[in-house]
């Protein structure tokens, strides 16, 4: 018995556990393409044979595809990427929201501000493509060095499309793991609010890759000067918007 059918019968052992002798001659799970949909309509995964390791770790599988791996859903064949997705939504759900806020200068909750999928779309776009006009080249690692609010989306959306790495970072380790994982992953642009601006400040001479901080948040007339020695410049969220110029359609 070869591996292809041991994993058939475990499979179908997991699908079709009371299933007759007669019935598993007739009906059992075959390699074909029809095995996914038969699958789905009886459960989300499918338990395979192999083990990760000794003790109670199974390895599971789509039931949409339970035999082989799948890089497309059959609905959709022309979504293969997290852009392809984006893109999809922004042109199907325009004018639907997509991103809400509700939280007050003063601190208080109050009504939702929304970004509809067509507004954080035009954003993404103007993100990217200012990203391009500061140097930022293609395959270049983006750090979000803040917490979750819709420009962090919409960062990690211009990071899919203009072929960016996004690279989170996280304080809870404190200072210095940011200073580690921004020099161990060679960020060269980082997005921060300015909160988390000051702490990239006192150590920012020791991250030599850094070439662009955008301060989201930030206000023009409250940014710091650029340290002289460290080759880099610091500008804002809303000024990194406005600087598409000719590079709109890239």
């Amino acid at each position: 018995m070869d591996a292809t059918e041991r994993r058939l019968r475990a499979v179908s052992a997991h699908l079709q556990p009371q299933a007759t002798a007669a019935r598993r001659t007739s009906d059992s799970l075959a390699a074909n393409p029809t095995a996914g949909e038969y699958a789905h309509v009886l459960g989300y995964s499918a338990v395979l044979p192999e083990k990760l390791q000794t003790g109670k770790w199974n390895v599971y599988r789509s039931a949409h595809s339970p035999i082989t791996l799948i890089d497309r859903f059959s609905d959709y064949p022309d979504i293969g990427t997290l852009h392809d997705n984006f893109v999809n939504a922004v042109e199907t759900f325009r004018d639907c929201r997509y991103l809400g806020t509700r939280v007050h200068a003063d601190g208080t909750i109050g009504d939702y501000k929304w970004m509809t999928y067509g507004e954080a779309g035009t954003s993404r776009t103007a993100i990217g493509s200012g990203l391009i006009c500061h140097g930022i080249p293609k395959g270049a690692r983006v750090g979000l060095y803040f917490i979750n609010r819709p420009e962090w989306t919409i960062v990690d959306n211009a990071c899919s499309a203009y072929s960016y790495v996004s690279v989170p970072l996280y304080d809870t380790l404190g200072p210095d793991a940011v200073q580690f994982i921004v020099n161990h992953a060679s960020v060269e642009a980082i997005f921060c609010v300015p909160e988390t601006l000051s702490t990239l400040l006192s150590f920012i001479t020791q991250m030599p890759c850094v070439r662009l901080i955008v301060v989201v948040g930030g206000i023009e007339e409250n940014m710091p000067s650029s340290p002289a020695a460290a080759g880099m410049e610091i500008i804002t969220y809303s000024m990194l918007h406005r600087q598409v110029g000719f590079l709109n359609n890239h």
